[in-house]
């Protein structure tokens, strides 16, 4: 079930990946300029998130935008031909470690004001680089003889081969039983 619920099971391709993107951002930014009434980029930054911590709106928003981010780039790592469970777990390892090394040892982050070193930035930015350039691999994992119903970097797009398990239940169902039939 979480595989569709985060999308670990679509594609989206590299086009629909940025625009998707750049319209929750842009979202987002109208939301946090509406509550708060003053724009992210003003240099107020010490106005705008004690405004943040008060406001459950924003903070619930701020969850649901990583949500967002999250389900995008698990997709974007399917179409790409990756596991996104393997890789975006190994990703957000490697994220709260290098925050942990920064924050225990400060003379290895990027600055006083950081929380990252440089590695981290590192590894973030060629993923994120990734996730926009690379090409899909436009084609399914399993091996299928039913026709895709998209083109290769389509807007969202699963893979239309059933779930293992369904063709053991379909097996099953019509009567064959560990190779006999009835």
């Amino acid at each position: 079930m979480l595989n569709y619920i985060f999308g670990f099971n679509a594609r989206i391709g590299r086009l629909a990946f940025f625009f998707c993107g750049f319209v929750a951002g842009i979202g987002f930014l109208m939301l946090v300029y509406g509550i708060t009434g003053n724009a992210p980029a003003s240099g107020r930054t010490d106005v705008l998130l004690a405004q943040a911590a008060n406001s459950p709106a924003l903070i619930f928003s701020f969850y649901g935008m990583l949500v967002v981010c999250f389900m995008l780039q698990s997709m974007r790592v399917r179409d790409i031909g990756w596991d996104p469970v393997c890789v975006m777990a190994a990703w957000i390892a490697l994220m709260v470690l290098d925050r942990a090394v920064a924050g225990r040892f400060p003379e290895y982050a990027l600055t006083y004001q950081h929380t990252t070193t440089v590695v981290g930035t590192a590894v973030n930015g060629v993923m994120n680089l990734v996730l926009m350039f690379w090409p899909g691999s436009g084609r399914s994992d399993e091996a299928s003889s039913l026709p895709r119903e998209s083109g290769g970097d389509g807007m969202f797009e699963r893979n239309g081969a059933p779930a293992a398990a369904g063709s053991r239940v379909a097996r099953i169902a019509s009567g064959e039983f560990g190779g006999k039939t009835r």
